[in-house]
């Protein structure tokens, strides 16, 4: 079996992959597919459907989709806890490394349903990298009892110079190798033809490594199974309503000008149109007039094109399901999810896991304490600051020891009312500061409620 050959989940999932990411691109990318998204119309020419497909539109709601949730899922910086080793990573540079990972993650675990990430350290020495892999890359796999990888092939794309020419770049494919060879980890690296270019055997701390560390997240978890998109919904309707678009703009292209006709005249006369100009008929049995499209069919594909775009939206907010409604039980909710598609919240639990279990091994490849890695995500999407009420409500069950100060910080943090910059322990500190002061002070209530 060749290096290139694929995983049979991977064969099965790849036309979905393709379609969402050529939907995710856009009008481009889908007009270029050509029938593979808009058929051809019986007896159509060559010339005849490329003006059928320019004269189409495509509405670029997946992109927009999938932008909006990953802005969503973001917006609120994440709460990160790292040994001070590793600020070049998440704080030097406004911590471009970590935000451009998360970012990535998001948007193609919402797009695809699929996201991989290989640490590796470069071969000059440094700090390891966090290499990122879409779906369409992870070509192949093998996984132990446990689900830990014994084998992933990774499909690259490598730039190549020209040996004539200076400023010519190619592009070739490679294949990367991850496996476990008597219980060491190894890299091989293989070429577009399929022969060996070079044998890697990474160390940690300059020791050889007992497992792979490549981590794939899919919209429920960390693991290598593969689910459906949680956007495929949205694209099929998205390519369905440019397909109605290419009607309805052929159908007017067709019919939009009125065609004037004349009866009753020789047909070698010649007649001119315009404001300006009279016709005089040669007997009363002569007529003139326009030939204008009348009927339902137009009608009944502008409803179309309305009804798709209000299925596209009810789906976009579907996908938010930023549910907190206490009355469901758990089976309920995991049910709804499973039988629907993942919401914004789930992918994010995700990526949560894959970022914390990739960084937690950065650390530990850098012979650093990985327990001390926390990298928690917002998952409350909408507008859920406290109202007034709610605060002195909250403050007040405090003050009157009917919760606790862990559980107070939790939702004054849920209702976005602490700031971002101090972390819960900080505030917890803060909040006992403000009690032993009040009880020598003598003010009866801390929070002024």
């Amino acid at each position: 079996m060749p290096v290139n050959s694929t995983h049979p989940d991977y064969k099965i999932r790849i036309e979905d992959w393709k379609k969402c990411r050529d939907a995710f691109e856009g009008q481009s990318a889908i007009k270029a597919a050509g029938v593979k998204y808009l058929p051809k119309l019986s007896e159509q020419s060559k010339e005849e459907y490329e003006s059928y497909k320019t004269r189409a539109l495509f509405y670029s709601i997946t992109n927009k989709t999938v932008s909006a949730l990953v802005g969503m899922a973001s917006s609120k910086p994440p709460i990160l806890t790292y040994p001070p080793e590793l600020d070049q990573i998440f704080v030097d540079d406004s911590a471009v490394q970590f935000h451009e990972v998360l970012a990535t993650a998001l948007s193609e675990t919402l797009l695809m349903g699929r996201f991989g990430i290989l640490i590796d350290r470069p071969k000059s020495g440094g700090t390891p990298d966090l290499i990122r892999y879409n779906a369409e890359s992870i070509i192949n796999w093998k996984v132990d009892q446990t689900g830990q990888p014994v084998l992933v092939v990774l499909q690259e794309n490598t730039y190549i110079e020209d040996d004539k020419d200076y400023f010519e770049v190619k592009n070739k494919l490679q294949f990367r190798v991850l496996s476990l060879k008597n219980g060491t980890y190894v890299q091989e690296v293989y070429s577009e033809d399929l022969d060996l270019i070079e044998t890697i055997i990474p160390s940690n701390t300059g020791k050889p490594m007992d497992f792979i560390p490549f981590y794939v997240v899919n919209p429920f978890g960390l693991g290598f199974e593969i689910h459906k998109p949680p956007v495929l919904d949205i694209v099929d309707i998205n390519i369905s309503h440019y397909r109605t678009s290419a009607d309805l703009e052929h159908g007017r292209h067709f019919t939009g000008l009125p065609v004037p006709v004349v009866s009753g005249v020789d047909a070698s006369t010649k007649l001119q149109v315009g404001s300006m100009v009279a016709w005089i008929l040669p007997d009363h049995q002569a007529k003139a007039y326009y030939l204008e499209f009348t009927g339902q069919g137009l009608i009944s594909l502008e409803k179309a094109l309305s009804e798709k775009q209000s299925q596209l939206a009810s789906l976009s907010a579907r996908l938010l399901d930023n549910n907190r409604n206490g009355s469901e039980a758990a089976e309920t909710v995991r049910l709804r999810y499973l039988s629907e598609t993942a919401s914004l919240a789930t992918v994010t639990r995700a990526v949560e896991a894959l970022l914390n279990r990739a960084y937690k091994t950065l650390a530990m490849m850098e012979n650093l304490d990985s327990s001390l890695i926390s990298i928690k995500l917002d998952k409350e999407f909408l507008n859920n600051r406290l109202s007034g009420t709610d605060l002195r409500e909250l403050i007040g069950a405090y003050n009157s020891g009917g919760i606790s100060k862990e559980t107070l910080v939790y939702n004054l943090r849920r209702g976005d009312v602490l700031s971002p910059d101090r972390k819960d322990a900080e505030e917890e500190v803060a909040i006992e500061a403000a009690d032993i002061n009040k009880i020598t002070s003598g003010t009866t209530n801390n929070f002024g409620v």
